[in-house]
């Protein structure tokens, strides 16, 4: 097989035989002849098939990739967890998202991560919960199932004020679904679960370099306004390979926002921003209280009435911090447009060649990689197109629907996309020249 896919890239013959001898090093020179003797019989395969004219394949190559990396999303999501800062991770395996839980297991060690495989979800979420109460940088890795089972916790971290990076790995639905196909279909999950109203932000990555700097950016934005933060990925993201340049983390600066607590620390201090100053046991003499319960200042349960209000306002007062730091979302194509399709999470450059493809003057292509809350900016945009299309990876237009609950515009055109297996660029640019043209 090795053999074959060699050849139909164009790939030199000896790049896969350096990489089977590198494979096979520890093994007897026998192992190592049986497996280059077949990767020959594969490239004589396809020697044959090119012959026959029953396959005809042309690659250009790029030459010699100095200076990238060969990543895919897994990995792209694990390095911009351990740049952020983080430091425990607690999963049940479920597929697509186990990859970074797997990714965090094999450099442990040498990154110093907790790494806790859960008997399941909502064990998952609650000691991530603790392990953050108790001053680390906490994350879960899992699936729309698995964030079913945790949004109780999702809650909890609303109340408690205690920051976590839920990392949300998407298949198809309902219920077990396709457990190894891909779709766009949790995003009102991430957006509305857990009971009560709970501010959060929710990133979507469209890239390899999105998915590195967006998931750092969710552990300082969970410790700066003790959130839970959510990115959402799926199957497609998550097991595509691109060869990228080396990411930069030259800028990149873990934000712990930990103040040393005195004797008269309060944990849920009223302030004007809605954030408290945080502590953790430990650092500082002062009491850390925590409760799943409606409490004071101090941490203590309370049935007051009148604290109730102030306590829900001041939580529901950091989604005006959380606005501020919201991502733009980037336009490309004409300034000056007539036509704007909108994307969210792994579309991007499916749509971008579709673009490209189909030579549809007048139309741009506005991508959101942070998909709650919305840019202030979102209706503008998009008030400024006689016609709007949304392409999405699942049944019923979940980012559309959530546009025009947050801004009042209807995107009534919509590109829906959800067999499990991801679209094509050729069915988009299809259905975008039937609909613009």
């Amino acid at each position: 097989a090795a053999g074959l896919i060699s050849g139909l890239l164009g790939i030199p013959p000896e790049i896969p035989e350096e990489l089977l001898r590198e494979k096979f090093s520890s093994k007897s020179e026998e192992v190592v002849t049986s497996n280059l003797l077949a990767l020959e019989k594969g490239m004589g395969l396809f020697r044959e098939l090119e012959a026959s004219g029953r396959v005809s394949v042309e690659v250009q190559g790029r030459g010699k990739a100095s200076g990238e990396m060969m990543i895919n999303g897994s990995d792209a999501v694990s390095l911009g967890a351990l740049a952020g800062g983080c430091d425990f991770i607690s999963s049940y395996p479920m597929s697509p998202a186990t990859g970074v839980l797997t990714f965090m297991a094999r450099h442990s060690r040498s990154h110093g991560v907790a790494v806790e495989q859960a008997e399941d979800e909502i064990a998952a979420i609650n000691m991530a919960l603790g392990a953050s109460y108790g001053g680390a940088r906490a994350m879960v890795s899992t699936s729309g199932g698995g964030l079913s089972l945790m949004s109780e916790g999702v809650s909890l971290a609303g109340i408690t004020e205690i920051p976590v990076v839920l990392h949300i790995g998407q298949r198809p639905g309902p219920a077990t679904g396709m457990a190894t196909r891909t779709e766009q279909g949790d995003l009102n999950l991430a957006v509305f679960c857990g009971h009560g109203d709970i501010p959060r932000a929710v990133f979507a990555p469209g890239s390899m370099e999105r998915a590195f700097r967006l998931t750092f950016e969710a552990f300082n934005l969970a410790d700066e306004f003790q959130v839970p933060v959510f990115i959402l990925t799926d199957q497609y993201l998550l097991n595509s390979f691109y060869n990228v340049p080396s990411f930069d983390i030259k800028d990149l600066e873990v934000e712990r926002h930990l103040v040393e607590s005195g004797a008269d620390y309060r944990r849920y201090e009223v302030t004007e921003s809605g954030v408290s100053p945080r502590s953790v046991p430990g650092l500082g003499k002062g009491f850390v209280g925590t409760d799943s319960h409606e409490h004071d200042e101090v941490g203590h349960v309370q049935e007051d009435f009148e604290l109730r209000p102030r306590m829900v306002d001041k939580r529901q007062r950091k989604r005006g911090g959380l606005l501020e730091r919201v991502f733009e979302p980037v336009l490309s194509g004409p300034e000056s447009y007539r036509n704007l399709v909108v994307t969210w999470g792994s579309m991007y450059h499916i749509v971008e060649e579709a673009l490209q493809k189909a030579r549809l003057d007048g139309t741009a292509h506005l991508h959101f990689d942070q998909v709650f809350p919305l840019h202030p900016g979102t209706a503008g945009h998009l008030e400024k197109a006689e016609k709007v299309i949304a392409v999405e990876g699942n049944a019923t237009g979940q980012f559309a629907d959530l546009i025009r609950r947050e801004t009042g515009f209807l995107i009534e055109d919509r590109i829906l996309c959800y067999s499990g297996l991801q679209v094509s660029v050729e069915k988009v640019a299809e259905k975008l020249l039937e609909m613009l043209r």
